[in-house]
């Protein structure tokens, strides 16, 4: 969700704001404002005004879209709601600081120059200095959001990295006429975005790719170089939000050729299984983003009567979802892997891994491994708490339930019942738990990277933590449970420590051998694919 909430501060920064009266339009202030940075490699210029920008009605219209588009975030906004707020709190707190020493606009630029193959691309933000701004306090602001160098030069304000500043200083700028032309076109918008492609980029296309793909219909590669001189986009702010994209060609048979690869291009991806699979409205979304041909220009707007935002928004949806499953599975896994240096910090205390529960003398059990490996989970004060001699589910044992540790808890988990625990180890006369019997570590004869110790099951199989209760092994199904959280496939821990993602689909062979600890099996693995070698 700290994703969701890093892509919803994005989106309040670099979106169009609520109206404010400011100064009279000026196409070539703008322009004139970024000129000294400017040169043959610069690709990408975007404006802000902050002093037009509202976060309110934008965070609200970002989670109105959020709801309606992506249903399954649902749950999870609400969840995380005063986080949210602490958020909408920040920027609101950061943007009055902005404005109350002076700042106005930044612009954001990207340069080929400052493209280092070693590193990730570094765009450069300016921030021009006015009479009453104050900037000290500006550089300051910058540093506190942990941004790289703040220098002045000339009337502006440099953020970037050392690099860049230097390529900067002995930078000679070169004249780039278009841009003024498309900040007039962009209009008094509080955002717009400026792409520039380099002019020997038409030459080395032209010179590399005469001629295009025939899936797209083949013919010279100048349908792109001189369908696409330049474009810009814009927003206006809610209550109605649009977006309006404006593409410049080289003249009117430029741009009606530029529009036919397009749709072209549209109709490739259309093909694609895959495509279609993902995208159940990619008939739709297709037609939306096709622009208009209005001279030498083509013109896309995306606003609400037409559905183009909240269709648009939908193509966010399959990263959006994957991003979240990657999320949720990368804190599972730091979930197993501090589980299992507990088992080990466990066994280098006790020379053996904790049994599946303890029992009391009359061989009843009383507390699961989860309890007893707390004090290497640092959950000592917790632990402390427990009455060893009793049962999970006793007058006192039982009130500790609702205080299940964080990590006991898959972070895909779905469940509403506090004390469930999402981690459990496989039961059964081979496995590493076979029950009263505690194992050491030198009885795992198959090898410690060829053995489970614990896994990740679905909601149905989760267990109350403290409770002695875990998964029983089943030859005949030994998957049962597993795999319920994420497509594809289920996590696991293994004895040496490794977390893996074993798919959902592996052979019982191999799982049944994964689970035994001394079956004399021999497993090889293809990547991250595990096979019992026969």
């Amino acid at each position: 969700m700290r994703i969701h909430m890093c892509g919803l501060s994005v989106l309040v920064l670099l979106a169009a704001g609520m109206a404010i009266a400011g100064e009279a339009f000026d196409p070539a202030v703008r322009a004139k404002a970024v000129a000294p940075f400017i040169d043959e490699q610069t690709v990408l210029i975007v404006r802000v005004d902050f002093s037009r920008v509202e976060v309110d009605p934008l965070v609200d219209k970002a989670v109105e879209l959020i709801r309606d588009v992506v249903p399954e975030a649902r749950a999870e906004l609400d969840r995380f709601r005063e986080e949210e707020q602490q958020a909408r709190a920040q920027l609101k707190k950061l943007q009055a600081a902005f404005r109350q020493a002076g700042g106005k606009e930044v612009y954001l630029l990207f340069s080929v120059a400052d493209v280092d193959l070693r590193s990730e691309p570094a765009p450069f933000l300016i921030v021009p200095l006015g009479e009453e701004a104050d900037e000290k306090t500006l550089a300051a602001l910058f540093r506190e959001a942990h941004l790289e160098v703040q220098e002045r030069l000339g009337d502006v304000l440099f953020i970037g990295s050392r690099q860049t500043l230097s390529r900067l200083k002995a930078l000679k700028p070169s004249p780039r006429p278009e841009i003024a032309e498309a900040f007039q076109v962009a209009g008094d918008t509080a955002a717009q975005a400026v792409l520039l492609p380099p002019k020997y980029a038409a030459r080395v296309i032209e010179e590399m790719l005469p001629n295009l793909p025939q899936e797209i219909g083949g013919g010279p590669s100048t349908a792109i170089t001189r369908g696409l001189l330049w474009a810009v986009a814009n927003a206006d702010p809610p209550p109605k939000i649009a977006l309006r994209v404006v593409i410049k060609s080289r003249d009117a048979q430029a741009a009606g050729a530029f529009r036919e690869k397009w749709i072209a291009a549209f109709q490739l991806l259309g093909k694609q299984k895959e495509v279609r699979e993902r995208i159940p409205i990619f008939d739709k979304l297709a037609t939306l983003l096709t622009p208009k041909a209005e001279g030498d220009r083509l013109t896309l707007t995306l606003d609400e009567e037409n559905h183009g935002i909240a269709s648009a928004v939908s193509l966010l949806k399959p990263p959006i979802e994957e991003a979240r499953a990657a999320a949720m599975r990368a804190a599972s896994a730091n979930n197993l892997k501090q589980i299992a240096l507990a088992m080990h910090n466990y066994h280098d205390a006790r020379k053996s891994f904790p049994a599946a529960a303890s029992y009391d003398a009359n061989g009843k059990p009383l507390l699961s491994w989860r309890v007893h490996i707390l004090p290497f989970l640092e959950g000592q004060e917790l632990y402390k708490q427990f009455h060893l001699d009793e049962p999970w589910d006793s007058e006192h044992n039982r009130k500790l339930i609702d205080q299940i540790p964080g990590v006991y808890r898959s972070p895909a988990s779905k469940l509403k019942e506090k004390g469930r625990a999402s981690y459990v180890v496989v039961v059964g006369k081979d496995t590493v738990f076979p029950g009263r019997e505690a194992i050491p570590i030198k009885e795992i004869k198959d090898g410690t990277s060829n053995t489970i110790m614990a896994v990740e099951v679905d909601d149905e199989h989760a267990v109350i933590w403290t409770k002695p209760d875990d998964l029983a092994f089943d030859p005949d199904n030994p998957a049962k449970g597993l795999g319920g959280l994420y497509k594809g496939g289920f996590l696991a821990a293994f004895c040496d420590g490794a977390i893996h993602v074993l798919p959902k689909d592996l052979d019982p062979d191999t799982l049944r051998a994964l689970f035994s600890r001394a079956g004399k099996d021999t497993i090889g693995w293809e990547g991250a694919r595990p096979k019992l070698i026969k």
